[in-house]
């Protein structure tokens, strides 16, 4: 259950930061040359892949604190 909520939110984060990269580089007149879009799709390519890491692991976080606070109110 933890992978599958951290694979979820990380997709949402990774897709979301990604693309909001893209769309506010399109402005951008460096994109005019191919070093540009270069430079745009790698940033977009990392700070995708960092937003996807850090949703990753406040989803785990998230889903074993729920799984942990149903599993005490279960022994009583």
């Amino acid at each position: 259950m933890m992978q599958t909520t951290g694979f979820g939110l990380s997709t949402a984060a990774g897709a979301a930061v990604g693309s909001a990269i893209v769309k506010s580089s399109l402005g951008i007149a460096m994109l005019a040359t191919p070093v540009g879009w270069v430079f745009a799709i790698g940033t977009a390519l990392a700070l995708g892949y960092g937003a996807a890491k850090f949703g990753d692991g406040l989803g785990q976080w998230v889903a074993g604190l729920a799984y942990d606070t149903s599993a005490h109110f279960s022994r009583f």
